[in-house]
């Protein structure tokens, strides 16, 4: 309740959850004897209230910190916040994912980290946990960067590193899947229990979440949307294979289409945005080769959306990243491609958000992450709260 309100009475949290109002002071009272939380005093609804004034909690800012990473292609970005979720202390700094041998990733990562901590004032708290928000597919025990489109290497551990360094509880996830946990905490009555998270970016990637519970693979991150066949024998694709919907939906198969390069030609790693935004510049001036390139990634996505809306009906879907700056030019093929393959679904009828920067949605689904995992964690190890909440259910 003080994670999704910030600042409520007692009598509220009773109101909400259905608790009695001894258990709700049980259980509050106990929180505050440790410092998780905070009493605010004044009324709730302002200094002019009749009777009693109700106190309000909130989470105690310097009971802990916890750190979020995003590792990119080019960039690594570290932000540290405080336990009631405000951002105390940022880095983000040029790293060359493809020029870096394996063991530069965990080091360069507890570097950045050291130094965002290194810039908190004394008494900010304790550093409790974090999380690596990485672009490719991590393993389900969330230990290491099984494969990336950002390096050659593979099995790259991180966990163990980030544990040794820091002696804290450490996890590596994929982006996508952080950034549908950060939509569906940030706005749970549009993005509720099924919707994905497909991002547009210079790969194609996806987060799913189906009943309330974000989908993985039985050993990996998997969810691997980009990388799902939308035409054998196709395009080269940047993982190696060919006809992958990544092969004509990303950027350097949209440059590659636009450019007549030829689909067996090996895609590009450095397509810059400018490159991008003259594509979309050619194809808002008629030229056929651009317009051209742009339907095809749309086709590719409607296709991919099909299938899998055959698979476990339709839902909404959040388009992320910069891609979706050109969402004009591919929403046509994109919603006709759903409802030429699926008969049951119009592609009118598919609720479509579009979302231009994954890298802060990223970080907030780390962030967020890391924060629940650290209040399951202090409700695990509070013995008597546990009993409490036990009989009063």
């Amino acid at each position: 309740m003080l994670r999704h309100h910030a600042k409520v009475s007692r009598k509220h949290i009773s109101q909400e959850t259905g608790l009695s109002a001894s258990t709700v002071s049980a259980i509050t009272s106990e929180l505050l004897d440790e410092a998780v939380i905070v009493s605010l005093q004044g009324a709730e609804d302002g200094a002019l209230r009749r009777g009693r004034p109700q106190v309000r909690l909130s989470l105690n800012p310097n009971a802990a910190l916890v750190a979020s990473a995003v590792q990119q292609l080019d960039r690594i970005a570290v932000t540290v916040c405080d336990y009631a979720g405000k951002t105390v202390a940022e880095i983000d700094r040029p790293f060359k994912a493809r020029e870096a041998g394996p063991e530069e990733f965990p080091r360069t990562l507890i570097e950045t980290i050291s130094d965002a901590l290194a810039t908190l004032p004394p008494g900010a708290g304790q550093l409790e946990r974090i999380e690596l928000g990485v672009q490719g597919i991590t393993d389900v025990e969330g230990t290491a960067m099984l494969w990336s489109p950002i390096t050659r290497y593979r099995n790259i551990g991180m966990k163990e590193a980030l544990e040794d360094a820091f002696g804290v509880p450490a996890r590596v996830s994929n982006d996508c899947c952080m950034i549908a946990l950060a939509l569906h905490w940030r706005d749970p009555e549009r993005f509720a229990d099924n919707f994905a998270a497909v991002l547009l970016s210079h790969g194609i990637g996806m987060g799913l979440m189906l009943n309330g519970e974000l989908v993985t693979g039985i050993r990996s991150s998997a969810t691997e949307f980009g990388h799902l066949s939308h035409m054998p024998r196709g395009a080269l694709c940047r993982c190696g294979r060919s006809g992958c919907i990544e092969a004509y939906a990303g950027d350097y198969a949209i440059y590659r289409r636009a450019t007549n390069a030829g689909s067996e030609s090996a895609p590009r790693n450095d397509i810059a945005q400018a490159e991008m935004s003259g594509i979309m510049e050619a194809a808002k001036n008629g030229d056929a080769d651009s317009i051209a390139a742009f339907a095809e990634a749309g086709e590719a996505l409607g296709t991919g959306l099909a299938n899998m809306f055959a698979l476990v009906d339709p839902f909404p879907v959040a388009l992320v990243g910069h891609g979706t700056r050109a969402y004009g030019f591919i929403e046509g093929s994109l919603r006709r491609a759903i409802g030429d393959i699926n008969p049951y679904v119009s592609g009118s009828g598919i609720e479509i958000s579009c979302f231009p920067d994954e890298k802060p949605l990223i970080m907030e689904g780390c962030t967020i992450t890391a924060l629940l995992e650290l209040d399951e964690e202090i409700a695990r190890s509070t013995a008597p709260h546990q009993k409490i909440f036990t009989d009063a259910v």
